[in-house]
């Protein structure tokens, strides 16, 4: 299929009068629905369709009932049953080792690939669909011809190489971890709703391929590998998990991809296609080399990441004795840690707005994105900060005395992760507005920093080596931080010189949700450290462990969140956003709804309500143009 002669094809469909009375039916049919939207008459499929806000938001709300049922479940197997699965902290590591340094070579072929998704979903669905599918087309055969290459390559490396290593002990992990880089498109269609903002199904899928088939694959080839190694000598306990853990670690992710085929199928034959025309191979040269170009320039500098987590590997384990085990306690914080790392994903949205020439829009995207980031991620913080005090009892009680090391590992991860939703939301927007030059420039520059800064810190200043557990609980973390908070900075100067004027709601995104989580982790340490032990000698330890729980579920029901409104933390846009939320928010309903009625509630009682406010007007305006185009594309 010639692609040039389908976009002439576009532009004389938007010019021919014949088509007129039909662009205005389209027209009327989005301003209707625009119109049923702001009743709240319209259905929850129609809410994820229309152009705005709410569709981030409300992914991230969806996704928190599946989240919290993580965590417990996280928090069981980590705890009563981790113990049995992965008895040696060895075992995770052994695995992180030995697939870890095939990061750089996988990384290198997936960079015709890397971010394309983000990049011409958005953009392509709103004004050229048929576009859409060739971009899809694309990435599956890329993915499969390049997959083959890594398989065998890896195979021929672990097989007639790594014998004479000392790595021999991992020639099968390599094997099996080989096989994952083919067919190499399963993720495909997960990202393309991503892109599409479908953040409703986006959660499920998360949620089935992280802790539903995720863990009964892993707990089931890492049971059947425990015991072929114990009955096994030549093999090993410690061996056998690992490469049980490695196998289960790959299947899953077949039947994750059948379930969102399913769901691509829903949305995709809205557009009048199917999910078998994503398997054809119609695109041309020209598309080719258009993705390929912007993959290169975007995956280039994440490759060089890979060198230096390459580097950052081979300098631990050369001159840290015992790095295996201070890895697996870094990914035992990290569990903990990530959750003050937690953004909205804007990729897809940035480019549907900006690359449609509604700039306004974009940056309202970012502003917002960034007053919901500082909501809740000083909340996160507060609580995770009130949770590491009752770690070292929590790990005692669950007969974990082998990780309770990893407890120092916490706070660092905490700090380093901080900057990673504003890192992640800049990088969205130098992507989704076609920057692809710029970001590989700052990328060489952050790797620049961070190799230096590990060469200097292990090999020239011998910190790690100096100065023990604690020295390598923060710089495992921290040691890049440099490297990506200037990075980071020089990102959003750029946005606001060249791209949009960057207008982030200081108040709203920093000062009054910090107030507020200082006084919630106030009254938390008080009640721990005042409380806890009368209750602990009365009742016992897990009585007083989850009445503790429940202490910090009602500080933030009635204290963060009310609190976060009386200091001027929501106004009015914000409100409709999340008023919005409440009728797309799935399994969390029970949650948004009642957290809903109290901001409501408190913002007609705070003096500062609205005192704060983003300008919003020209980014609603700007919304409902681009429905309009996009009701025009798929009508063509």
């Amino acid at each position: 299929m010639d692609v040039s002669q389908e976009d002439q094809e576009t532009k004389d469909y938007s010019n021919d009068k014949t088509s007129l009375k039909e662009s205005e039916n389209s027209e009327k049919k989005s301003k209707q629905n625009l119109v049923s939207l702001e009743i709240g008459d319209m259905t929850k499929e129609g809410l994820w369709d229309v152009v705005g806000f709410h569709r981030p938001l409300a992914g991230f709300w969806y996704n928190l009932a599946f989240y919290i049922l993580m965590v417990i479940f996280a928090a069981i197997f980590s705890g009563v049953l981790f113990k049995y699965f992965y008895p040696y902290p060895e075992s995770l590591g052994y695995k992180s080792t030995a697939t870890g340094i095939f990061g750089l070579f996988f990384t290198m072929f997936d960079l015709g690939t890397a971010k394309i998704m983000d990049r011409f979903v958005g953009e392509s669905n709103i004004k050229n669909p048929k576009k859409m599918i060739l971009y899809i087309q694309y990435f599956i055969w890329y993915q499969m011809i390049t997959g083959l290459i890594q398989t065998t390559a890896v195979s021929y490396y672990a097989l007639f190489f790594v014998p004479r290593t000392e790595l021999a002990y991992a020639v099968w992990i390599m094997l099996i971890h080989a096989t994952t880089q083919y067919p190499g498109f399963l993720g495909v269609f997960k990202n393309t709703l991503g892109s599409l903002q479908q953040f409703n199904k986006t959660a499920i899928l998360d949620f089935i391929s992280g802790q539903v088939f995720q863990r009964i694959t892993d707990i089931s080839f890492v049971l059947l590998g425990r015991f072929y190694g114990i009955h096994n000598p030549a093999v090993g306990e410690i061996m056998g998990i690992a490469i049980g853990s490695t196998i289960g670690f790959y299947v899953d992710d077949f039947i994750t991809m059948a379930v969102s085929a399913k769901y691509f199928k829903n949305i995709i034959e809205e557009y009048g296609y199917s999910v078998r025309d994503c398997f054809r191979h119609d695109f041309d040269k020209r598309l080719f080399w258009e993705c390929f170009s912007f993959g290169v320039k975007i995956g280039f500098p994440l490759m060089l990441w890979t060198v230096v987590s390459f580097v950052e590997l081979f300098l631990w384990i050369r001159y840290v004795p015992q790095y295996t085990t201070f890895a697996t306690f870094a990914y035992m914080a990290e569990q903990i840690g990530g959750a003050v790392a937690i953004n909205l994903a804007l990729g897809g949205a940035v480019s549907e707005s900006y690359m449609n020439g509604k700039k306004n829009l974009a940056r309202y995207y970012l502003g917002q994105s960034s007053r919901f980031t500082g909501l809740i991620q000083f909340l996160m913080l507060a609580v995770i900060l009130l949770a590491i005090q009752i770690m070292a009892p929590i790990f005692t009680l669950l007969d974990l005395a082998y990780y309770i090391p990893s407890i120092p590992f916490i706070f660092p991860r905490l700090i380093r992760n901080l900057q990673q939703p504003y890192n992640n939301n800049g990088e969205d927007v130098l992507i989704g507005t076609d920057n692809p030059n710029i970001s590989m420039w700052l990328h060489l520059w952050e790797n620049l920093i961070a190799i230096l800064t590990w060469i200097i810190l292990i090999v020239w200043l011998e910190i790690p080596q100096t100065y023990g557990l604690i020295a390598v609980a923060w710089l495992i973390p921290c040691a890049e931080l440099l490297a990506i908070v200037s990075k980071v900075i020089l990102t959003y100067l750029y946005i606001h010189k060249k791209v949009f004027k960057v207008k982030i709601p200081v108040w709203q995104t920093f000062i009054a949700p910090f107030t507020c989580a200082i006084v919630v982790f106030i009254l938390g340490t008080v009640f721990y450290q005042l409380i806890f032990p009368y209750l602990d000698d009365l009742i016992g330890v897990i009585p007083a462990l989850i009445f503790f729980i429940v202490i910090i579920i009602l500080a933030i029901a009635f204290v963060y969140l009310p609190l976060s409104v009386l200091l001027g933390g929501w106004d009015e846009g914000s409100l409709a956003s999340f008023k919005k939320v409440t009728k797309i928010s799935g399994p969390s309903k029970f949650i948004v709804k009642p957290v809903y009625t109290i901001v409501l509630w408190t913002s007609k009682r705070s003096k500062l309500h609205n005192k704060f406010k983003m300008d919003d007007t020209k980014a609603i305006q700007e919304a409902k143009e681009l429905m309009i185009i996009k009701n025009k594309g798929k009508s063509q």
